[in-house]
Formats: C-alpha cells, sequence, structure tokens
C-alpha cells in the first residue's frame, strides 16, 4: 500500500487552504494525486423552513442562493490554482504518467457532511485544518459534523493540521499505543509513512509494556526501528503527556486511534482525542 490519493476539503475557514498547502508535502514524498473538494449548499440543504414558504418565494430563495454558491466556489477555486501555481503542482483530473505531485478540483451541490464522506471513503487520507473545539448542547458536534463524519464514518485516516504549524517534511512520528482495535488500524494504514520516518517513537503506558514490544517487534519486520517512551503516570492527562513527549523528542507528527471507548455519538470527542483534538501543535493523524 502507498499513499496515492489525498482529499482536502475546501471552504468554510481559510485554515483549509493551509491543509492544502500541507497535503502538497505529502504528496510530494509519495508521488500522489490531491482531490480539493468543495461543497455548495443550497438554501435548503441544511434547513427545513422551505415548507413555510410560497412556492414561488421558494423558488426565487433556492435560485439566488444556488449563484451565490457558484461565485464562492469560483473563489475557493482561483485560490486552489494559486497555491497549485506556486508550488508548482499540474493540474489534472487524471492519473500523470510521470511521479510527480498532481492536484485537482472537484465542485458539487449537496450535503456537506455526505459529499465529504463519499469522497473520504476513496482517498488514503484525508487532511483538514484543525477544528475549533466548540461548547455548548450536547447533541452538538464539538468539532463540526464534517469532521467528525470523516472520523467516525469512513474508515480512513484524518491528518488534523495545526495552524501554526511549520509546514514541512517530517522524518519522525510517534505512535500512541493503547492496543486498541483503532490504534492496530492506524498503525497498519500509516505504513507508508513508517517505513519511511528516520525516527519512530512508540508511545505506550507502563501496563502497556508488553503490548509496545510487541508493536517495535511487528514493526521491525516492516524495517521499522523504533523506540518506546512511557507516559508519567503522575500529574498531566494522557493527551497533554503524549504531547510533552512529542516535544520532548522533536517528533514532527503524532499517529492515534481514536476514542476507542464506546459511548454515545455526541460524547464521542472526549478524553485523549478531544485533548489532542483541541491542543496538538502537530499535525496528529486518527484512524477510527
Amino acid at each position: 500500500m502507498s499513499i496515492k490519493t489525498i482529499l482536502v476539503p475546501i471552504g468554510g475557514r481559510k485554515a483549509s487552504m493551509t491543509a492544502l498547502e500541507r497535503a502538497f508535502v505529502i504528496a510530494e514524498r509519495f508521488g500522489a494525486h490531491i482531490k480539493a473538494v468543495h461543497v455548495m449548499e443550497r438554501a435548503f440543504d441544511a434547513v427545513s423552513f422551505e415548507f413555510h414558504l410560497p412556492a414561488h418565494l421558494r423558488g426565487s430563495v433556492e435560485e439566488s442562493s444556488e449563484q451565490s454558491a457558484k461565485v464562492q466556489a469560483d473563489e475557493y477555486r482561483e485560490a486552489f490554482e494559486d497555491a497549485c501555481s506556486k508550488a508548482n503542482v499540474t493540474i489534472s483530473d487524471k492519473p500523470t504518467s510521470g511521479t510527480g505531485v498532481s492536484a485537482g478540483w472537484h465542485q458539487e451541490f449537496g450535503h456537506v457532511e455526505d459529499v465529504l464522506v463519499r469522497h473520504a471513503r476513496l482517498s488514503d487520507v484525508v487532511t483538514v485544518p484543525q477544528p475549533v473545539i466548540a461548547s455548548g448542547p450536547a447533541r452538538r458536534s464539538p468539532v463540526g459534523r464534517a469532521i467528525e463524519a470523516m472520523l467516525c464514518a469512513t474508515g480512513r485516516p484524518v491528518l488534523i493540521d495545526p495552524p501554526k504549524c511549520e509546514i514541512k517534511q517530517c522524518n519522525s512520528v510517534a505512535i500512541g499505543w493503547n492496543e486498541s482495535t483503532e490504534a492496530s488500524r492506524a498503525v497498519a494504514m500509516t505504513m507508508p509513512w513508517l517505513t519511511v520516518m528516520n525516527r519512530v517513537t512508540i508511545i505506550a503506558s507502563r501496563k502497556r509494556e508488553r503490548g509496545a514490544n510487541e508493536l517495535a517487534e511487528y514493526l521491525s519486520w516492516h524495517d521499522v526501528k523504533a523506540e518506546i517512551a512511557f507516559l508519567d503516570s503522575q500529574g498531566d492527562s494522557v493527551g497533554e503527556a503524549m504531547l510533552n513527549i512529542c516535544k520532548s523528542t522533536s517528533t514532527g507528527f503524532l499517529i492515534v486511534g481514536g476514542f476507542s471507548h464506546s459511548r454515545a455519538r455526541e460524547l464521542l470527542f472526549g478524553g485523549v482525542t478531544r485533548h489532542l483534538l483541541a491542543h496538538s501543535t502537530i499535525p496528529t493523524l486518527m484512524v477510527h
């Protein structure tokens, strides 16, 4: 397996363009293709008040919203093309004959979560900007419905890109290891990264020492030499302790399995997952 297709949702926040720049760096390493997807929403895609409007007003509102969505899409597409030009990335919707980086633009009307999940399921990795963690009613997603859907419903790795992290090739990685199904899946899906790293660190608690050693042995069969760092059982939360280890070892990015505890959908993003989503200062790749 290799990394050959990278999905970058474009829209909503300017940070999505930074996530595109991060994708350029990943694509350069693997000779991959980037699919930039912008979802246009009509006035009634996300709300249900259309039933309270007369038919002639409903049509007028929908036509106006479509026109506005197309204008905004044109602005995003222009920004995408400018970014590709500056990065010397070939714009193409089809696989190129060479091994260089290419990127294609796709836009369509629909519900944001449904469209992005469909495209993410046929991508090797998704790159998104770090979400702004929201507080509010229990039924509201604290990370945003689109990111939640891509984490929960695609089975694909999602790379969370912090806004202030330097965009460059990473040569060191840490794996958060708790022996869960999600962590195992994360390791398997990121093997193309692990095999090209100069340094791999396994982060685990002391009670997972045997499992950490077994993971190191497994990685050695893939010619990946890994060292082990144990979490401090005192003081910091698990998420904070993991980030402290990454900082002390100058780790470039972090790989974890997301929210491995079963819980109601609206409570998925608690504990370690929520802390990393909110506070990680390095690219963090999550797999559910």
